[in-house]
């Protein structure tokens, strides 16, 4: 039997922290002295001390769960085998875990009453049987969005443009996203405020997810008595090269941003290669910042500003966590923001000439591009100066594509 490889410990909760720093340490220490196909055991002791173990997951760690062992199944070109115990001190984890579809999703099912498997991983279906049933949330599922669903790939054919498909799966997964999370937004009076804009951020990151990432984005929402959390996970190419080949515009070339940024002060002890990852997140909110779509800043924006909550933005080596410690430069970046986005709209409605559009949006794009060499510089003064309080987060072990989460205090 392949090694094993342990996901949830007792008596520490799994959370996205837990993911990037211990667990992804372990998946990289196995593939550093082993040759065989691993084998994920979904806790440590198993069915031993059954009555001194307790297991709990955060939520919004699945997404992660999923899309890294999709990325390990493309690896290996078969399913991982993911070890499941069913007794006294496992089963409420396993009821929670069923309840959210995170079995069928990973699975092989082909019910078309429960999600489609996407044969990520194998596992005994038998330790599933018998557990609590207690109810669950319909909203508190993980989904699964792709091309290969809905016949998207067949209907994306019939487009002949990019942006004639962006449109096209844009308001495929508006419909989507409000079937989906609109009732959960509703129950945050920080995201009620906001919930269309959210619904247009959400369904704008997962185009991007299944368009350009090349791979399927995993998202949940959750909703408890303290807080609104949110995930989405892809593995896909990334955003260093989802950046290269976006087409210039007037206002935008490639690595505008991190041109600057690369001779910016700089950090202790990490590598230029880590550094990259550092450079191409700001690059990606810079450009989200100017562009005519709302998007991942716009998102970082609602979080912070105008719901108080955190955001966590995860790209191979790095992880920025972004918070309302900096306000000031996160104002700076909205107004900024607010004119561009009225700068588009109103070019679109064609309230102005193009000579008037390209001149201010221009001169707009320049003074966004000054607020974000603010924004990195203080970033980077904060981890100088003291990591442990500090909005950058860096780790020794890769875990491909982009992952956000999200965590909105309930009133």
């Amino acid at each position: 039997m392949s090694k094993l490889i342990s996901i949830i410990k007792s008596d520490i909760t799994f959370s996205p922290y837990k993911f990037y720093s211990d667990f992804l340490d372990a998946v990289s220490k196995y593939y550093s002295n082993e040759s065989t196909i691993p084998c994920f055991k979904i806790v440590e002791n198993g069915d031993e001390e059954i009555y001194n173990s307790n297991y709990r997951i955060d939520p919004i760690t699945i997404p992660l769960l999923l899309s890294l062992f999709e990325q390990l199944q493309k690896f290996h070109k078969s399913p991982i085998e993911l070890l499941l115990y069913n007794n006294r001190a496992t089963i409420k984890l396993l009821d929670f875990l069923y309840g959210s579809d995170f079995f069928y999703l990973c699975g092989d099912n082909m019910n078309p009453t429960y999600p489609k498997g996407r044969k990520i991983m194998s596992f005994n279906d038998g330790f599933i049987g018998n557990l609590e049933g207690k109810n669950q949330r319909s909203e508190h599922k993980v989904r699964a969005y792709s091309l290969d669903d809905d016949n998207l790939t067949v209907l994306l054919a019939g487009f002949e443009s990019e942006e004639q498909k962006r449109d096209f799966l844009i308001s495929h997964y508006t419909y989507k996203v409000r079937e989906h999370f609109e009732e959960l937004l509703f129950e945050n009076q920080f995201t009620l405020s906001y919930h269309n804009s959210y619904i247009d951020i959400l369904s704008e990151l997962i185009t991007n997810g299944v368009l350009h990432s090349k791979s399927q984005t995993f998202a949940l929402m959750f909703v408890d008595r303290f807080k609104t959390k949110f995930s989405i996970s892809d593995n896909g190419i990334g955003f260093e090269a989802s950046m290269e080949i976006k087409d210039p515009t007037f206002y935008y070339t490639y690595n505008d941003l991190r041109s600057i940024l690369i001779n910016r002060k700089r950090l202790a002890n990490i590598s230029d290669k880590i550094l990259d990852n550092l450079y191409s997140i700001f690059e990606t909110l810079y450009y989200s910042s100017i562009k005519e779509r709302k998007g991942l800043f716009d998102l970082m924006i609602n979080v912070v500003l105008n719901s108080k909550g955190y955001f966590r933005l995860h790209t191979e080596n790095c992880q920025v966590i972004i918070s309302n410690r900096m306000m000031d430069e996160l104002n700076d970046l909205e107004i900024n923001r607010k004119e561009i986005y009225e700068l588009h709209n109103r070019y679109l409605l064609k309230l102005i000439d193009d000579s008037y559009y390209k001149n201010n949006l221009i001169n707009l794009s320049i003074h966004m591009k000054t607020s974000f060499v603010k924004f990195f510089d203080k970033a980077i003064d904060k981890y100088n100066n003291d990591i442990k309080f500090s909005s950058l987060r860096f780790y020794k072990v890769k875990f491909r594509g982009v992952h956000i989460e999200v965590e909105i205090p309930n009133l």
